[in-house]
């Protein structure tokens, strides 16, 4: 018998646990300094919505988030490599996305 730690029911694999992350804290550092006007949001599909209000970009970001994860856990115990090959890219591409935004805005 196996026994597993009790994150990996939960994230079956830590480029889940990564790519999640890196999505919760653009969320909130997003969200925190665009409503102090230090930032401007650069993504054209999110922009018009936090123009709007920080706390509908945090309901709509939330849910992208949410929705991510549970398509990605829908397949995570019978494609756990794929599944952790394609977190490990997108995790990858999220922070090079940023930081070419971040240097863009500059």
């Amino acid at each position: 018998m196996v026994i597993q730690e009790p994150w990996r029911k939960y994230f079956p694999t830590k480029w889940l646990f990564v790519l999640m992350a890196i999505g919760v804290i653009d969320l909130i550092s997003t969200a925190t300094l665009h409503a102090a006007r230090h930032i401007q949001e650069m993504n054209p599909l999110m922009k018009p919505i936090i123009e709007q209000s920080e706390w509908l970009f945090v309901l709509v970001k939330g849910m992208t988030l949410a929705l991510g994860y549970l398509v990605i856990m829908r397949h995570a115990n019978t494609h756990r490599r794929f599944v952790a090959d394609v977190c490990r890219f997108g995790s990858i591409a999220y922070i090079v996305v940023w930081c070419v935004w971040f240097v863009a805005a500059l």
